[in-house]
């Protein structure tokens, strides 16, 4: 293992700059390296490996500097199990004897290895489609081990909130006139003329933003003022259309990303001002209501909870497994909760194929549908264990009653777990939608990572 250094010599005179070889003793029994045995190595370097050659990695001896397969692999399910960002993994692999181990470059101190910037990149190159497949597998090697148990299925959904204010419809439209501004100031740089009148029209919006809270005193006050703000930044979009269209012809790429830009913006505009004018008329949030101009997949969720009426986010369906492990999909916003069991199952069913039909499907009073409970016992699911609306009584024995509820419990304590702080479900501090989308899937799968070699080391105990 090499270690550097960072004392200072006159500080601490028994100090050299001189490299240093510390060798350490490292127990067979680790629970890391008893887990990373369990794991289908061949599976996952394959799955991998297609994901970062679709990205163009270099992975198959082409021209250039060769993708380093055998030390990206393991570094990157390393990373994923201890839910680091690539900072805190480059360190961690620097600092750490087993993470040496667990990667294969221990045996010697001149061992190649990764620093933050490489790792973000091999990371980020798997996509969410990657991060997919990886959680698959994860789930069929921990049913081999028999910690599964795929006769019982539980689900429900939630949401992934984002690392953002509260939204309001100024603060929308001024990041709107912020991005199209930048993106104005590129074309700009490329010397193409004509427009100063688009780029003061955004400058007017950020001034007029501005004395939305400072320069307002009531109700009717405010209303003018973002009346205006809404005028105002149809201004500036109309003007940029036939700018769009200019810039259609050119192959820099810098003016492509312009353009991609302006149209993000375009199709951003279109809803959120009829959002914007529904708030104005009855002050009542618009479902689906676009919460951020950048990412505009995240929106409102209505839910009328008690202590909160509105979630902002990203909606996902969680699903549970007999025995902890958990699988999830994003879905629409507000999307018709008599659905979910039935996506529950299919996910399921992806995994383990169309053969695996759960005895029980559980659900909360949300998907009550006759529709549903017909569907599910046509898929063969003996016991359709959703909670039923009213007063009206379960439709299964009390002594399956009694179960379901119990692993609703389960359920909502998982989702729990996987909003805290070790695997960053909640509040995910990726900004691009490209990582952002990735973040949840990720999360479930770092949770099953764990999961998995906590059920690997019992098992040898």
């Amino acid at each position: 293992m090499k270690a550097r250094v960072h004392s200072m010599p006159k500080a601490c005179p028994e100090t050299s700059p001189r490299v240093h070889i510390v060798q350490v003793e490292v127990s067979c029994p680790h629970p890391l390296l008893l887990w990373k045995q369990a794991l289908p190595w061949e599976a996952i370097t394959e799955t991998m490996t297609r994901h970062w050659r679709q990205h163009g990695k270099n992975v198959d001896g082409g021209p250039g500097l060769p993708w380093a397969v055998s030390l990206y692999v393991p570094l990157g399910v390393l990373m994923l199990i201890k839910a680091f960002a690539s900072r805190q993994m480059a360190a961690y692999v620097a600092e750490n004897v087993v993470a040496r181990v667990f990667i294969g470059r221990h045996g010697d101190a001149q061992a190649q290895s990764r620093d933050h910037s490489n790792i973000a990149r091999a990371y980020a190159a798997l996509g969410k489609a990657g991060i997919d497949a990886g959680n698959r597998l994860v789930s069929k090697a921990a049913q081999r081990y028999g910690c599964i148990d795929e006769g019982v299925l539980s689900a429900d959904t939630t949401a992934q909130e984002l690392p953002m204010g509260y939204p309001n419809e100024p603060g929308s439209l001024r990041g709107l006139a912020q991005r199209c501004g930048r993106a104005l100031t590129q074309v700009k740089k490329r010397g193409m003329g004509g427009l100063d009148r688009v780029q003061e029209q955004g400058q007017t919006i950020w001034r007029s933003v501005k004395a939305h809270p400072l320069f307002t005193t009531g109700k009717a006050d405010k209303r003018e003022v973002l009346t205006r703000i809404l005028q105002e930044g149809g201004a500036l979009i109309v003007p940029t259309r036939p700018l769009v269209e200019r810039l259609g012809t050119s192959a820099d790429r810098v003016i492509q990303n312009v353009r991609a830009r302006l149209l993000a913006m375009h199709e951003v505009i279109k809803p959120l001002m009829g959002q914007s004018v529904q708030w104005i008329s009855t002050g009542k949030v618009a479902a689906n209501k676009i919460v951020h101009v950048g990412i505009p997949q995240a929106r409102a969720m209505v839910r009328n909870k008690a202590g909160k009426k509105t979630e902002l986010g990203l909606a996902y369906l969680i699903s549970r497994l007999g025995g902890g492990y958990l699988f999830g999909e994003r879905v629409a916003a507000n999307a018709d909760e008599r659905q979910m069991p039935l996506k529950a199952l299919w996910g399921s069913r992806a995994i383990f194929a169309q053969e695996a039909t759960p005895e029980f499907v559980v659900y909360d009073r949300g998907g009550d549908s006759t529709a549903t409970r017909q569907r599910l016992a046509l898929a063969g699911i003996k016991e359709v264990g959703i909670q039923p609306k009213g007063k009206r009584p379960w439709s299964v024995a009390e002594g399956v009653g009694e179960q379901i509820r119990s692993e609703r419990g389960r359920t909502e304590g998982s989702m729990g777990t996987l909003k805290s702080n070790r695997y960053k479900f909640h509040k995910p501090q990726e900004r691009l939608w490209q990582t952002l989308e990735m973040a949840g899937p990720r999360s479930i799968l770092s949770f099953n990572l764990n999961k998995f070699m906590r059920d690997v080391v019992a098992l040898t105990q």
